[in-house]
């Protein structure tokens, strides 16, 4: 519990090395932070259990605090140069359309293979996790793949990201006529980020988010289950 100024100080500075950490593992810049631990709550609920924190009262008000800082410093440039350079780095970009399904999503748990033992009627003893980095289980000699609607979410953000390097890395040609001077201009010189992520945020309904899934997954049958709607259940074509 945060009783005083110096419980306070010790969370937040055990917070702000937590969240370092995750910045770290994921490759997440600061501006799609509070989408993948805050925009959803179980995200947020497994990571204070991973950090021993969930007890703590008010820890969700700090982790709240930090983030939002994070990312108002990188909105406003605030951060130092190298920081900035490592953000813009390769690393930290989603570069291929599949990265989309791992960034920021934690492996499967025993919650994922109850969901498939509910779906195919069976128990769980029957459900092989063959990748639980991939969200990927054998039943019956099908390859099945599963993401939950936080995970789908986390997803959708990605490929809002991914969309819009590859507009950022698109140039314009401007047609001058029969002159001899080619003039060529970056659309990310002008592009609003914000409103175009809105804009795609609008075309991605959920199930073109689970249709995209399936694509890049190459299932040969994508399977919603009505009473879990939430889910994206694939069968990988072999």
């Amino acid at each position: 519990m945060i009783k005083n100024t110096e419980d306070a100080n010790k969370y937040y500075q055990l917070v702000n090395q937590y969240i370092d950490e995750y910045i770290d593992k994921w490759k997440i810049k600061p501006t799609n932070l509070k989408n993948y631990l805050l925009g959803n709550k179980s995200k947020l609920v497994n990571f204070l259990e991973r950090k021993g924190l969930k007890e703590v009262s008010n820890i969700d008000r700090v982790v709240k605090d930090i983030v939002e800082d994070r990312v108002a410093m990188f909105k406003d440039n605030v951060m130092t140069f190298e920081n900035f350079k490592i953000f813009e780095s390769d690393e930290f970009k989603i570069v291929e359309l599949k990265q989309c399904l791992y960034k920021g999503v934690d492996k499967s748990t025993i919650e994922h293979e109850k969901v498939l033992a509910d779906y195919w009627d069976v128990s769980l003893s029957q459900i092989d996790p063959v990748s639980p980095e991939k969200h990927i289980f054998k039943i019956n000699d099908l390859n099945v793949v599963i993401f939950n609607s936080g995970e789908l979410s986390i997803i959708k953000e990605n490929i809002k990201e991914y969309a819009l390097n590859q507009v950022f890395n698109k140039n314009l040609k401007l047609d001058l006529g029969n002159t001899s001077i080619d003039l060529e201009i970056n659309i990310k010189d002008f592009i609003d980020t914000e409103k175009f992520k809105s804009k795609i945020d609008g075309e991605l309904s959920d199930v073109k988010i689970k249709e995209i899934v399936s694509s890049i997954l190459g299932c040969n049958r994508g399977e919603y289950n009505p009473d879990e709607g939430e889910n994206f259940i694939g069968v990988i074509s072999n």
